[in-house]
């Protein structure tokens, strides 16, 4: 899995690859491609970072840390968290 700054490493190399195409082929100039990347690169990371920050994300990122041992927490985050080190009891 990657980890959050590879990933959005990822997403910037690959809207700045789109956008050189759509530049080359004549469809949007340099000022407009940048204003381009500039927004969508905004409201990606907004809605990422409301979907991370949801309780169960809060929880699976603490628990992805390795000094963290154990996490009690309710059914329903158990049931939304992949890992061995989030509880019920």
């Amino acid at each position: 899995m990657f980890t959050s700054e590879q990933f959005w490493s990822l997403v910037r190399t690959l809207l700045q690859m789109l956008g050189a195409g759509l530049v080359t082929r004549g469809y949007l100039d340099e000022a407009s491609l940048q204003v381009l990347l500039g927004a969508v690169m905004a409201i990606v990371t907004t809605l990422y970072s409301l979907y991370i920050r949801r309780k169960a994300g809060l929880v699976a990122t603490a628990a992805a840390l390795p000094e963290v041992a154990k996490i009690v927490t309710t059914p329903d985050i158990v049931a939304k968290v992949a890992s061995s080190a989030v509880t019920t009891r």
